[in-house]
């Protein structure tokens, strides 16, 4: 049998879930410069080698895909920030600190868009942010070694969209030294866990 006369292979099928991840890593790949809210499914299809009519069997709108993709970049930036076991409480806060810093700076405007988009009210970023801050701050609590009660889940949550704020215009406009950055986010959430507890009436 001559090569020519040889029977094709027959091409292995992606399964269902295996596309789907495929398109959502595809949006992950375009997150540094592009903002889920502006991924073009045109583009995602091209890259993917399908109809723009295909992606939509495996997501059954536009909103569906992007809140896929949200999903996985919170995901891995819950992963990315998760500290190194074993290392004290001071380095796994300031190295959480400044992986986040470093996050930002390769996704500035999809972390903008992000955090705007919570605030904005959309419900299918508010959903995924509020997963992803719950899920940072029963972290956060742990690595600080505090209890979970309601006054410091204020407080840790008030330093988070302290340092959100900060940080992203610090990307923009970097008026210090990115370990000064650092030390100084660490000090304004020592200085506000020094609170005393307030009496009960």
């Amino acid at each position: 049998m001559t090569p020519s006369s040889r029977p094709d292979r027959p091409r292995l099928r992606r399964t269902a879930g295996d596309r789907r991840a495929q398109l959502v890593q595809i949006g992950l790949e375009l997150l540094p410069t592009t903002p889920v809210q502006e991924l073009t499914i045109d583009e995602v299809a091209r890259r993917a080698g399908i109809s723009r009519s295909l992606l939509f069997h495996y997501f059954a709108t536009k909103r569906d895909y992007y809140t896929a993709v949200t999903r996985a970049a919170a995901d891995l930036l819950l992963e990315h920030l998760l500290p190194e076991p074993g290392t004290s409480t001071e380095q796994q806060i300031t190295g959480m600190l400044d992986r986040y810093v470093g996050w930002v700076e390769t996704f500035p405007q999809s972390h903008l868009a992000f955090v705007r988009g919570a605030a904005g009210g959309d419900p299918w970023v508010s959903d995924v942010y509020e997963d992803t801050r719950s899920r940072l701050l029963a972290v956060a609590l742990t690595a600080l070694d505090l209890p979970d009660d309601a006054l410091r889940r204020q407080l840790v949550l008030a330093w988070f969209a302290f340092t959100e704020d900060l940080v992203g215009q610090w990307v923009l406009d970097p008026t210090m030294a990115r370990a000064e950055l650092v030390e100084l986010l660490r000090a304004v959430l020592d200085r506000l866990l020094q609170v005393p507890p307030v009496a009960r009436r």
